[in-house]
Parts: C-alpha cells; structure tokens; sequence
C-alpha cells in the first residue's frame, strides 16, 4: 500500500497541476466541439498538458486515472507507462486537428503493409475497411521527444536520440514507398523516384528543447530528413520558461525551407494534398489500387535496381 506521504504526494500534485487524463479530455472535447483547425489555437493547453505530465515524473508519482481505482501497489517504475502516454496524446491531438481540416475519414494509428515489414502510423489516409491498410496515398508520423531529468535521469534533449528516429523514419518512408510497386519499381534517379512514389510521406516533430537557441539546429536536423526521404516536415520546439513552472514555444519562423516548416504549414499542405487528390477523382476517395502480392521477406527490399539507402547525413 502506499505512505500517507505518497497519498499526500498525489493530492499535491492534483492541487497544484491538476490530473493528465482530465486535461487530454478537455483538450479532446475542445477540439471536437469547436472544430479547432490549428494547433496554435490549442498550444497553450498541450503545453500544459506536457508540463503536467512531466511534473508527475519528475516526482515520480503515478497519476490518476479518473474513473478507475487507484492501484496503490503501483511503484514509481510505473510513471515510466504513464509517461509514455504524452506521445500518444500529442498523436491523437494532431489527427483531430488533422481531421477537421478534410472531409475524408483518416486511419488512426493503424498497421500499414510496407514491402518488408508491417508499420504501425500514426495517421494515415485514405482509411480502409479491414485490419492493414495496403494502399495509402498519404502517411504522416508524429513524433515527440525530449524530458526533464528525474530522479539519477539526467534531462535529455529533443534532439538527442534523433539520429536513431532519423534512421527509422528514412527506412520507413522507402519501405512504405517500395510496397506499392513491388517488382516493377525502377530506380534511376533517387530524388525523382521518391517525390513521384506513392504515399506521401510527412512527419510532424515536436521536441523539449534545453536551449532555445538550438530550434536552428532541429530545423538543419528536419532539412537533412525532407531533403532525401520525407515529403515534408513540420517542426514545433517548447522548453521550460524563465520561472520553471511551465512550458513556452521555442519555435520560429525563421530558418524553414519549402520542406520543412511550421506545424501548422505541415498539415495545411497534408489537408491540401488530400483535397488535390479528391478533386482528381471526381471528389471521391480513390479505388483501392493493392499490388499482386504481399512481401514479407524482408532480404527481397536489395533486389530492386537501384535500391539503397543513403548515406547517414
């Protein structure tokens, strides 16, 4: 059972930055019921989300969970599943949005064939009956990194594992693009062939930064990304402020390419994207376009001329 102090511990928390879940639904409902289209008009109450949750780690309390008993067995490892929540939160958050600005049904983090491997992504479109989408003409990946030091944890900065969800994302975008045409893919020229090959492939980037000078830096990182795999990159940067009980954007305008630029741009041009394909068929999803078979060896993605990865950036 846990101490009066660990009770005690958790009232203080809930009196001083509220309960993660209750915010995430407020958040939810906030932009269902006002059909929000911009994550600028939400960003102060995500920051407060992530603060919220990041408090609770730092003390390493496990928050509640309205509606459920409170398992008072539970140990301070288990923030570490809580924690990994945040993530999921700002990928539902994106895919709100992201659906309030088309009309057209989006697959939430479902699986995805690629040519070697199934991908879980986090929002995918069009959406399709049955368990793994085959076809998608558009995937987009969220991701959010960065945490404040905990416990013997020192804090990590959003940029610091990025070289390892560089190389994921670099295998993905191909992988995903290598499906649809199987045997007849031709590569001649890299960049050609990655710009014309279905789907488009994007990522949405948030990341704590430990110096807001280093937003430069994570744009040069999205560059290197958008600039031989993805199809576009939003970037959105928060660290702590001045006082050290909150969370402000660290984001800039400044230094953004075509490619690469603010959140908000990003899922403009994915909505527009979406929008230029329906029109280009009369307005409706398009059929299902599934190639002859279902690679599951992943030693075939070397058969292709043509195929290898670039060189690490």
């Amino acid at each position: 059972m846990t101490s009066p102090t660990a009770d005690s511990e958790l009232a203080r928390l809930e009196a001083s930055v509220g309960i993660p879940l209750l915010k995430m639904e407020a958040i939810r409902s906030r932009i269902q019921d006002e059909v929000i289209k911009s994550f600028r008009e939400i960003e102060i109450d995500f920051l407060d989300l992530l603060w919220t949750v990041d408090t609770y780690r730092v003390a390493q309390v496990v928050p509640r969970t309205p509606g459920i008993k409170r398992d008072k067995n539970k140990k301070p490892a288990d923030t570490e599943g809580a924690y990994r929540s945040k993530g999921n939160f700002f990928s539902e958050i994106i895919t709100l949005i992201l659906s309030n600005k088309t009309s057209s049904p989006l697959a939430a983090r479902d699986r995805v064939q690629g040519f070697s491997q199934l991908h879980q992504i986090d929002i995918a479109w069009p959406a399709r009956p049955g368990k793994t989408l085959q076809d998608p003409l558009i995937c987009c990946e969220v991701k959010l990194t960065g945490a404040p030091a905990y416990a013997t944890t020192p804090e990590r900065d959003g940029r610091a594992d990025w070289s390892n969800r560089r190389k994921e994302l670099k295998f993905q975008a191909t992988d995903l693009k290598l499906y649809r045409q199987q045997e007849n893919t031709r590569i001649q020229h890299w960049d050609q062939w990655r710009r014309k090959a279905p789907p488009l492939v994007y990522t949405v980037w948030a990341a704590r930064l430990i110096n807001p000078e280093d937003f430069t830096k994570m744009v040069q990182d999205a560059q290197a990304l958008a600039a031989t795999y993805l199809d576009g990159v939003g970037v959105f940067a928060f660290v702590a402020n001045t006082k050290g009980n909150g969370y402000v954007s660290a984001s800039s305008s400044r230094s953004v390419s075509e490619r690469v630029t603010s959140l908000d741009n990003a899922l403009d041009l994915i909505a527009a994207e979406i929008a230029d394909i329906m029109a280009r068929h009369d307005h409706r999803v398009p059929a299902p376009v599934i190639p002859h078979s279902i690679a599951t060896d992943g030693s075939r993605t070397t058969g292709f001329p043509g195929y290898q990865l670039l060189e690490e950036q």
